[in-house]
């Protein structure tokens, strides 16, 4: 049985620089649907459910063993002697791409969308419970993630310091993936992207005082300086905070209660960047089948027939921020690879390493 019943998918060791005075017990939070902030909020609590990982020592010392080292790279970057070393880039991606694929947002994603495979006239598998979906989709994330870790591994990583009078914000879901090349430059037709995709950043809150920023290095160019980037800009510390904002599952945490009405403020105006709906779903029915192969139909969901062979695609809904950072800049020979089909544009590392597969993939300018 696992050592921890109350088994956090953010963990406190990731929200302790956002508590007060920094020492892991009580953290400011604000609710988005109710638009409500609370103050001196329990910090054990947040963020975790009983046995969300099941009772798998075996998987929960896997996740301490990312959560652990995580923690002493965050208070080494605060130090005189830090440095975006190596080591400290390799800690932060293993992290970033687990708290990615680990929240309670996103194993209700996953549970929503396999209840939407069973649910169908055409299935005769019998539908488990929400709970036991969203226990199977957390524990198929772990397995995924242990398969797939390394497909971060050539994003660029760099430590955003912050030397404004505003702070860094985090959430309940703050492993946040984007990508600016989609959303101003995507092929016609792209509906979606994924970790495997050309262009994605993901933007991960450490402190009030730092964010981590990796970055596709074929697509976009930071002006970092070792690593470091100084931002003095309190718009590009509100384009980061956006993100968390128009991100979060509920809960959005703040160091400083004096910045609450500021807080409202944003959120009153961003929130309505956050998508209805997490994904579209779009089922088809068989039209025909012949030697060349089958043709499917898009139908509603109520007009498919009991045994009848159906598809279902899912996209995902990612949110569209109304400002980017001034500091993320396009390359003038942004490159990616594509095979001209609907599975868009893919990175090189991806390809060579095995995580995206199918052939005819060449080099494009993007």
């Amino acid at each position: 049985m696992a050592e921890n019943k109350n088994q956090h998918y953010v963990p406190r060791v990731y929200l302790r620089p956002f508590t007060y005075d920094g020492e892991g017990a009580a953290i400011n939070l604000f609710n988005i649907d109710r638009m409500k902030p609370v103050q001196n909020a329990s910090a054990k609590g947040q963020c975790s459910r009983t046995y969300f990982y099941g009772k798998n020592q075996k998987l929960e010392r896997a996740i301490n063993g990312v959560e652990n080292p995580y923690g002493e790279v965050v208070q080494f970057l605060t130090s005189e002697q830090a440095e975006v070393n190596v080591m400290v880039q390799t800690v932060l991606l293993r992290f970033v791409y687990l708290q990615f694929l680990r929240t309670d947002a996103a194993s209700q994603k996953a549970a929503e969308m396999n209840f939407e495979i069973l649910d169908l006239p055409c299935s005769s598998i019998p539908i488990p419970d929400k709970r036991e979906r969203i226990k199977a989709a957390t524990q198929i994330a772990m397995q995924h993630y242990a398969s797939s870790m390394g497909i971060v591994d050539d994003l660029k990583v760099c430590i955003a310091r912050n030397h404004t009078n505003q702070s860094f914000v985090t959430s309940d879901d703050p492993a946040v993936l984007t990508n600016r090349l989609f959303f101003q430059r995507k092929p016609a037709g792209l509906r979606s992207f994924g970790v495997g995709k050309a262009g994605i950043v993901f933007i991960l809150p450490l402190s009030p005082l730092l964010c981590a920023i990796f970055y596709d290095p074929a697509v976009y160019y930071v002006p970092h300086r070792a690593g470091w980037l100084d931002v003095s800009n309190p718009s590009d510390i509100d384009a980061l905070n956006q993100h968390q904002i128009i991100n979060c599952k509920g809960n959005i945490y703040f160091k400083d209660w004096e910045s609450r009405q500021g807080l409202i403020s944003k959120a009153q105006e961003w929130v309505k960047l956050r998508p209805l709906n997490s994904h579209e779903i779009v089922h088809a029915g068989l039209d025909y089948s012949d030697e060349w192969g089958s043709r499917f139909e898009v139908k509603d969901k109520k007009d498919l027939r009991e045994g009848e062979e159906s598809l279902v695609h899912f996209i995902t809904k990612h949110p569209k921020p109304a400002r980017w950072p001034s500091f993320l800049r396009f390359r003038n020979n942004a490159t990616a690879y594509s095979n001209s089909t609907g599975r868009g544009l893919t990175r090189r590392w991806c390809l060579d390493e095995g995580y995206v597969t199918g052939g005819g993939y060449r080099k494009v300018r993007v």
